[in-house]
């Protein structure tokens, strides 16, 4: 299994359409990746998967 990392800053920038990290969450859990992690609102991920 493959661990990665997703930086992805900028996405809850301005209080307009913001993406709960739950939301994001369950939408990556959804798609097929393994051991989905948040941090807070940092918008930081971690997830894993058995696909390169």
């Amino acid at each position: 299994m493959i661990t990665y990392v997703a930086l992805t800053r900028g996405i809850n920038v301005g209080g307009h359409k913001k993406v709960p990290m739950v939301v994001l969450k369950e939408i990556l859990i959804k798609v097929g990746f393994d051991e989905v992690r948040t941090y807070i609102q940092s918008e930081n991920i971690v997830f894993q998967s058995l696909r390169e």
